[in-house]
């Protein structure tokens, strides 16, 4: 059985740190049975809540003192992930995984830099080596899966799982029971590229891997040039459509008909089967789409491919570009990448950090620079991803080999980000933002004529007559300007006295409507450096 369990640490439970006696409580009921409910529809731009399913089951463990499984994460972390305005809860590495994926995860303890010092016995297999898409049998199996779906459902949340399409486990059955539905390769491959290839009895074959680096080594490479591979994986997501409400599918692109052909090439063709040929994805959403219609695909995605996973049937794909902009803190190029069509940015995801990238407090060690990324990924158009223990402020990543965490008290080093982030994310739930329109506002130079209002990063989110401002100074120097909104969709604000309140502080500017459309040159706005607001326009 894949470890689960470490000994170093003492649990920290995701956003609230409930009290002991309320989680101790609650690890001694067994999970309500529930009967299906509906949900409210998704808002168009859907804010979603990424947690460590073994880093929590870990934690639970240690405190209830047995080996607890899904069934135990408590109700009241589920209601207060809802209440804080989250739609998904996405648990990351439910699928059950073997026993080689430890022995490497064993070995990277002492090389991975946010390993070490770690004991052995924190080590388990990456959750990206699945030996099988069943729920591990540590957390319960698939019926805990499907008990935590309807929980979650109960609270108004949607559960999110993943989906590994590239590889499987090099300890996947497959291996012995169904080895042409893998890349295979020769005595000579392994010869030649032993980082690249391996044996299983007398067959040899490929580490999953990509176009530019060399194989995952506790990975096999499936063969999507076999028509039952291809069928044999869509099964499995036609599976995830009954078991969860969205799937976020690793490295999506890999799956491209012409990254697989330069990736592998003539490997592809099978040895007992006609090849496959065409894209995988259409397919295989369109049939998990006919499991479950409100199923939700969502792409990690590099290499430009955004839009051509879009156009396959994907729901959201990552918006790297982005999140590589505002980590080069260029806000010309912030500004040049939000002129793209509204309708292709409405389907990206926009994050900060994930369980790939290092942490957001981390990587903008500045908590004004930090916050002022954060304001503007999360109030334009798509999917808002946050990932447990951003909103908190931690500084040290979690690698995907291992099941446990610093103590938050141990990991933190600004306290005052939780804050911040709890004044954003209710700020989010203005309903503007979440089901509105978006348009970028025009910004023009004060009186003086200095042109530090071209660092101003300013767009309005609107639905009917309700609208959010949002103005960062995304800049290391003070700028200042003119802030002037589209007359076209706010042109009902002449006439009236308005407050612009913001919702980040308690900063609250009364003008006359006609000012905010351009009258007197527009709304000026003097902001210090990384200064973000986020308004909402009553009257």
């Amino acid at each position: 059985r894949t470890r689960l369990s470490a000994t170093m640490m003492m649990p920290t439970l995701p956003l609230m740190g409930l009290l002991a006696c309320i989680l101790a409580l609650s690890l001694c009921e067994p999970a309500r049975a529930l009967a299906p409910v509906s949900l409210k529809p998704l808002p168009k731009n859907p804010l979603l809540f990424q947690l460590n399913t073994r880093v929590l089951i870990d934690e639970l463990s240690k405190t209830a003192g047995k080996q607890c499984t899904l069934d135990d994460f408590p109700d009241a972390e589920l209601a207060h992930i809802a209440a804080k305005g989250y739609d998904y809860a996405y648990f990351l590495g439910v699928w059950q995984t073997g026993e080689y994926g430890i022995k490497k995860s064993v070995k990277l303890l002492d090389l991975e830099p946010c390993m070490k010092g770690l004991p052995r016995e924190a080590a388990c297999s990456s959750p990206f080596a699945v030996t099988d898409y069943s729920t591990h049998k540590d957390f319960g199996g698939d019926e805990a899966l499907q008990r935590l779906k309807l929980r979650c459902h109960s609270h108004g949340l949607r559960l999110m799982v993943d989906f590994v399409p590239n590889h499987l486990a090099v300890d996947h059955p497959w291996t012995k029971d169904n080895p042409d539905l893998l890349i295979q390769g020769s005595e000579q491959s392994q010869k030649e590229q032993p980082q690249n290839f391996f044996k299983v009895g007398d067959k040899v074959f490929a580490h999953g891997k990509d176009m530019y680096y060399d194989g995952w080594e506790d990975t096999v490479q499936i063969n999507y040039g076999h028509p039952k591979a291809r069928g044999e994986m869509c099964k499995v997501l036609c599976k995830m459509a009954t078991l969860s409400d969205g799937v976020r599918c690793d490295m999506a692109m890999l799956i491209c008909e012409d990254i697989l052909e330069k990736t592998w090439g003539g490997r592809l063709n099978p040895q007992s089967d006609e090849r496959a040929y065409g894209q995988f994805w259409p397919h295989a959403i369109q049939s998990a789409k006919k499991e479950n219609a409100g199923f939700v695909f969502v792409a990690e995605c590099y290499w430009d491919r955004e839009h051509e996973l879009h156009t396959f049937g994907f729901d959201f794909a990552y918006d790297k570009t982005l999140y590589d902009r505002l980590k080069e803190l260029d806000v010309g190029k912030v500004k040049g990448h939000l002129m793209a069509d509204i309708g292709y940015q409405s389907k990206l995801v926009r994050f900060l950090e994930n369980h790939d990238e290092e942490r957001a407090a981390d990587c903008w060690k500045d908590t004004r620079q930090n916050m002022a990324a954060a304001v503007i990924s999360f109030t334009i158009p798509g999917m808002h991803f946050v990932h447990d223990g951003q909103q908190e402020g931690r500084v040290r990543r979690i690698s995907m080999h291992v099941n446990c965490r610093s103590k938050l008290e141990h990991d933190v080093k600004d306290k005052a980000i939780a804050g911040k982030y709890d004044a954003l994310i209710k700020a989010l739930g203005h309903e503007a933002i979440r089901n509105g329109e978006w348009r970028g506002c025009k910004t023009t130079a004060s009186m003086d004529g200095n042109p530090s209002h071209e660092r101003l990063v300013a767009h309005i989110n609107f639905k009917d007559e309700e609208i959010a401002l949002t103005v960062v100074n995304f800049a290391g120097e003070g700028s200042n300007g003119h802030v002037i909104l589209p007359a076209h969709h706010c042109g009902f604000l002449r006439g009236k006295k308005v407050k612009v309140i913001d919702m980040l502080s308690d900063t609250v500017i009364e003008k006359d409507g006609g000012v905010l459309l351009g009258d007197n040159n527009g709304l000026w706005l003097s902001l210090e450096p990384w200064k973000a607001h986020i308004f909402k326009i009553t009257w």
